[in-house]
């Protein structure tokens, strides 16, 4: 099995804001998961371990300025620890679904040591521009292929 978690996978809410994980994410998951705000407008969901290195990275810069500071406010205020029910569902608190904008339609995206559950039409939107930028992103970052 690879590791680092990838690909995306389009899906739906239920009525309580519950969604099924992808069932190639979850061994890698864990039962217990961390969901807090993502950067880019997106719920971020880290299997456990990788929440503690995230902690531990968050604990050594938390005095360093105002705005990392906030930065780790943020995060922490907005995290939440979700267990993985036996559907394989986790249930999205409000809170997470507001800051995202999400509806019903969902775009769940392995991003190495996290997933991002996006709303789909927010997805598609950032997909499509991020593609039209490509060549260049590759180059300004000096992406090797």
């Amino acid at each position: 099995m690879s590791k680092g978690l990838f690909g995306h996978h389009v899906h739906k809410l239920d009525a309580k804001g519950r969604i099924v994980l992808p069932a190639r994410f979850r061994e890698e998951l864990g039962q217990f998961v961390m969901a807090t705000i993502g950067i880019e407008k997106c719920v971020s969901v880290y299997p456990m371990p990788q929440w503690e290195l995230l902690l531990d990275s968050l604990s050594e810069r938390k005095n360093a300025s105002s705005k990392e500071r906030t930065l780790r406010r943020m995060i922490m205020a907005s995290a939440h620890e979700l267990e993985i029910d036996s559907a394989g569902r986790i249930l999205l608190p409000q809170l997470l679904r507001g800051f995202a904008g999400i509806s019903q339609e969902v775009c769940v995206n392995g991003n190495d040591d996290r997933l991002e559950i996006w709303d789909l039409a927010k997805w598609n939107e950032d997909w499509e521009k991020a593609l039209r930028s490509l060549p260049e992103t590759a180059e300004e970052i000096g992406w090797p292929l």
